[in-house]
């Protein structure tokens, strides 16, 4: 009916389209690697503690309070609280 090579011809589809969709989503996550890391933050590769401090700061994730409390552990000095 299919001269012979009906399964191997329809395994052989399925093979080459798992192989197409494969190289998709390759290429998408060489394209963009962060996205599955937190979609649109800066990457913070090779940023020092003060640095990521700092940027919170200016982002407003933290206040200034919180900014020298923080410094000041990551300094090494000791605060009120004993921290």
């Amino acid at each position: 009916m299919m001269g012979g090579f009906g399964g191997f011809g329809m395994g052989f589809g399925i093979i080459l389209w798992l192989a197409i969709i494969a190289l998709i989503v390759w290429a998408v996550v060489r394209i963009f690697p962060n996205q599955g890391q937190g979609g649109n933050r800066e990457s913070s590769a090779g940023e020092t503690p003060e640095e990521t401090l700092r940027r919170r700061f200016a982002g407003g994730e933290i206040d200034a309070e919180e900014y020298e409390r923080s410094l000041k552990v990551l300094k090494g000095e000791r605060t009120k609280g004993g921290v």
